[in-house]
């Protein structure tokens, strides 16, 4: 099994903090590093906190897809 493959389980409150970082808002550092840990968050303090492509997938995955003969 590889690293891809594997599913991760959010909490409601890494989800509200995805869709804040998502805002603009920055996380606080625990979340960031448990963000970070689980692939959905990229970045730092001081060069800002951005979303990954799973953490875009994360808060979006409800929604059709937005990639033609991908995410269909």
């Amino acid at each position: 099994m590889t690293t891809s493959s594997q599913q991760t389980v959010l909490t409601d409150a890494e989800l509200a903090c995805l869709l804040g970082v998502a805002q603009g808002r920055a996380p606080s550092a625990g979340e960031a590093t448990a963000l970070a840990a689980k692939g959905m968050l990229s970045g730092d303090d001081a060069s800002g906190h951005t979303l990954t492509p799973a953490g875009h997938h994360a808060i979006h995955v409800d929604e059709p897809g937005m990639l033609p003969g991908i995410d269909e």
